[in-house]
């Protein structure tokens, strides 16, 4: 814990730092430092908190720290911050130049070795992005939307193979109701045709209904639609070819069949049974009675061998 003088100097220096970047843009005097471009020089600026600065046109406070320890963790940990950030940032204040950079997803990863190895296609994705609501709208919010609105490049990780499908549920949705809180109001009209809303939410993502099934062979598509288009008809999850099995479920499935082997996946794979709600106690009750099944005949069949010898041994 440090002191409370260290705690008030880093804000301090925070709010100037913040202050200095606001107004480089119309600064061309002044003194200029040269940086080192490793990702430790870069945090020891933005690894502060209070590191952001106000934007002069829209008077948005623009957040410019970076939490270390969740960067390391990120899809992006092992890459250097030049990866993304080229061009005039070795030097303080950054130019104007580097700091307008629309920064695009498809420069990298279209590049990647791996691409045939990928369940993702970034070309496809960018594609179904354009026809979107995101893309089309005319609402203000929905202005300059780009992949970063939703995928943090600092913070995003991947759903992990193994991972409870609870959490992968809950931190999909979290993406979609950080925008659409008022979503989340019990009075809302968006979603009054949902039974059980807030189950559905614990369960599926909010992308099995607001998004197509996507032809191109992707787990998920990046076209979300607009209400009046998404998907309110309850067969197309609660049926025998449920949507349900070529997405969350079917990825899951063929995932954890590759980490954990046939076995445990047939046991303990978590897919929805349509019609039947599972219980966890009805599965360990289950499992329960199927062991001391096994255990039952293995010692019927122990006492039927033990028998047979004995009889045997008292034969003349």
């Amino acid at each position: 814990m440090g002191s409370p003088w260290a705690k008030t100097r880093a804000r301090y220096l925070g709010a100037v730092l913040g202050l200095l970047l606001g107004g480089m843009g119309e600064s061309e005097a002044g003194i200029e430092l040269r940086l080192g471009t490793t990702n430790a020089d870069c945090l020891r600026c933005h690894r502060m908190q209070t590191l952001a600065y106000r934007d002069r046109k829209t008077g948005e406070i623009i957040d410019l720290s970076i939490d270390p320890q969740r960067f390391a963790r990120s899809v992006h940990g092992a890459a250097a911050c030049i990866d993304c950030h080229e061009g005039g940032f070795d030097r303080y204040p950054h130019s104007p130049e580097s700091l307008g950079q629309r920064l695009s997803c498809l420069g990298c990863h279209e590049q990647d070795e791996r691409l045939s190895e990928r369940d993702y296609r970034f070309a496809t994705i960018r594609d179904e992005f354009n026809a979107s609501i995101h893309a089309t709208s005319d609402a203000p919010e929905a202005q300059g939307f780009d992949c970063h609105r939703c995928h943090d490049p600092h913070v995003f990780r991947n759903a992990q193979i193994g991972q409870p499908l609870a959490e992968i549920v809950r931190a999909d949705n979290q993406l979609c109701l950080s925008c659409h809180e008022a979503v989340r109001k019990s009075g809302s009209g968006a979603h009054l045709w949902l039974p059980k809303r807030d189950k559905h939410w614990a369960a599926v993502r909010c992308l099995e209904c607001h998004t197509p099934l996507t032809p191109a062979g992707q787990p998920v598509s990046h076209q979300i639609l607009a209400a009046k288009d998404s998907n309110t008809d309850c067969v197309n999850c609660h049926a025998k070819e449920s949507r349900l099995l070529d997405r969350l479920y079917r990825y899951r499935a063929e995932n954890d069949l590759k980490g954990r082997g046939l076995w445990s996946q047939a046991i303990f794979n978590e897919s929805y049974v349509v019609g039947m709600s599972r219980s966890p106690l009805l599965d360990a009750l289950g499992l329960g009675l199927i062991a001391l099944t096994v255990l039952g005949l293995g010692a019927h069949a122990w006492g039927r061998y033990l028998a047979y010898r004995r009889f045997k041994g008292s034969q003349p």
